[in-house]
């Protein structure tokens, strides 16, 4: 079964990193601080990760659809082969690289961290110590796999009904909102904080769900989706955009960023010529989105140990760098692979 790319995603993929990297390169060795606040003015990290989480809800979900729709199911065993072809080479070699630097005493992990990496953890236990910060970012990555584990049952478990599963994204949206609110509200036991803090699975559990309902509602309405689109263009851009804006303006959920995200990449599918979405299929931004999972992994070690402060401008560049080989030599390998279990014709 071959299915074919969509249009954008690539540019959304680099749009997302392209914000993680703009903060986090003020983790650089050496960085100015007087800088810092132009830097996280101009770029919110958090923002990109949630564009990465709601990107794979949608992606997850289309493949899943793509494939049952062709073979009537989706294969759990292809499907979590596909997934560990995907994430395991670079985020292995990762580890060992970050394990080989502790062995050499240039950084520090605990036991409890490591436990939570091997584990896809480190998001329900932030510590906030100082050793632990060259894997923080790795949570995000943790509430991916913790979703890609979890939605390929429940989406069987719904049955093929586009409505059940539409009710069940909407009833996760709600619970989500409901677990900020009582985060916010600090109306938990705190023997519960690990569920509550910023990193939670619960917290994004709606950007995700947004993500599948955007799937859902293209595989099943993409005609009148398109009609919608075609009808009301500038309104639906802008209004999207100000909802990716509502948070920082009104200091509203998580979960906004990502209904107004979902609009706009319904869009930029359906129409990826049109004025504001070109960008996102320009070469130079696909290039970037096919790096963005070699460019989050490493970018953390590239900035924490740079290891010459006065050169600290040229981390950015060493970080694609870094990514390029990571892509070229451990992503690209396993492409083949994983396309051998794309076919739901094998067992």
């Amino acid at each position: 079964m071959e299915i074919k790319p969509l249009p954008s995603f690539n540019g959304w993929r680099a749009v997302a990193i392209l914000l993680v990297l703009g903060q986090h390169t003020a983790f650089t060795n050496g960085f100015p601080a007087r800088y810092y606040d132009l830097v996280y003015g101009a770029f919110d990290g958090n923002l990109g990760v949630r564009l990465f989480f709601t990107i794979s809800g949608f992606l997850i979900t289309w493949l899943m659809l793509q494939e049952e729709g062709a073979s009537g199911s989706v294969n759990l065993k292809h499907f979590y082969l596909r997934r560990a072809l995907r994430i395991l080479p670079v985020y292995l070699a990762c580890l060992l690289v970050m394990a080989g630097l502790q062995c050499l005493g240039l950084s520090a992990q605990r036991g409890m961290t490591w436990l939570q990496l091997v584990t896809f953890t480190r998001n329900f236990y932030q510590t906030g110590h100082a050793e632990d910060l060259i894997s923080g970012h790795l949570w995000s990555l943790s509430v991916e796999e913790q979703f890609y584990f979890v939605w390929p049952f429940v989406f069987l478990w719904l049955g093929r009904s586009g409505r059940r599963r539409l009710w069940f994204l909407m009833a996760t949206i709600a619970f989500s909102m409901g677990f900020k609110t009582v985060a916010v509200l600090g109306g938990y036991n705190r023997h519960l904080y690990f569920l509550f803090q910023d990193d939670s699975t619960f917290l994004y559990l709606d950007c995700l769900a947004y993500g599948c309902l955007g799937a859902i509602l293209l595989q099943g309405r993409r005609e009148k989706l398109a009609s919608f689109f075609r009808r009301y263009p500038l309104p639906i851009f802008f209004l999207s955009c100000l909802f990716l804006l509502a948070p920082a303006i009104v200091g509203l959920g998580k979960g906004m960023q990502s209904f107004g995200f979902i609009f706009l990449l319904l869009q930029s599918v359906l129409s990826p010529e049109s004025g504001p979405f070109k960008i996102l299929n320009q070469r130079w931004m696909v290039r970037i989105g096919v790096l963005s999972y070699s460019l989050y992994i490493w970018q953390e070690l590239v900035f924490l140990l740079w290891p010459i402060p006065r050169l600290w401008f040229l981390s950015l560049p060493a970080t694609f760098g870094v990514a390029w080989l990571s892509y070229h030599f451990l992503e690209k390998p396993f492409l083949a692979w994983r396309s051998k279990f794309r076919d739901p014709t094998k067992s």
